[in-house]
């Protein structure tokens, strides 16, 4: 559960630098990119950025 709370928070941290705004446009653009569900939650392809994102660290 951890980890995905990592990821989770490493998505939007970069969904949020992305569109250089708060959460809920933060939260739009992860949807629009693949990143996130309509119920906010990882996809496939967000735990995956989420992974690379990680990786640069």
């Amino acid at each position: 559960m951890k980890l995905e709370t990592s990821q989770y928070e490493a998505v939007l941290s970069y969904c949020i630098d992305r569109t250089l705004s708060g959460y809920e446009n933060a939260l739009y653009y992860g949807k629009l990119s693949g990143f996130l569900t309509s119920n906010n939650e990882l996809t496939t392809n967000g735990k995956k950025v989420a992974d690379i994102l990680a990786s640069k660290k």
